[in-house]
């Protein structure tokens, strides 16, 4: 009789142990797939050490990720100013590479932490290659916008709407 007992525990928690397994590459395929599409930037909010918002001057952007698991990403401040000339000044390379982040590489879903991390293969900013980006995400209930959240241990820094293209 013991003996039933003890695969009666094992078959419940090992079996526990297998479903769960199971369940989490089910949860993340499923999200990867919800995740997959192209987004435009709604909005961009800052948010300092009070937890007060500022709306960023990054408004226009998009993000896009596809299913074999690479991802790009594309904020620009409005009204650039163009060149002067073919030539653009210093000046003006350093007020557009200012007004613009840019980078592309691999992401990584992690189900259980509904996080998403990117893994920067090149970037406008050269300091952001080879860095991970980890962002928290969700979803609205239709799945028509993605939030992510950028956080700094458990303080949120930045918070971002994307709408998917239609």
């Amino acid at each position: 009789m013991p003996r039933i007992v003890g695969v009666l525990i094992a078959c419940v928690l090992f079996g526990g142990q297998a479903g769960s397994r199971a369940q989490a590459p089910a949860d993340a395929a499923r999200l990867k797939q919800q995740l997959v599409g192209a987004y435009k930037l709604v909005s961009f909010d800052n948010i300092d050490q009070s937890g007060r918002a500022t709306r960023s001057p990054y408004t226009i952007g998009q993000i896009m990720y596809d299913s074999a698991g690479r991802m790009s990403a594309q904020l620009s401040r409005p009204a650039r100013p163009k060149y002067t000339a073919a030539q653009p000044t210093d000046s003006e390379r350093a007020a557009a590479y200012a007004s613009y982040i840019s980078y592309f590489g691999r992401y990584e879903l992690d189900a259980q932490k509904k996080t998403v991390t990117h893994h920067v293969e090149g970037a406008v900013n050269p300091n952001s290659a080879g860095t991970p980006l980890t962002r928290h995400f969700a979803f609205s209930p239709d799945s028509a916008s993605l939030f992510l959240e950028v956080r700094d241990g458990e303080r949120v820094t930045a918070r971002l709407q994307w709408d998917r293209y239609r």
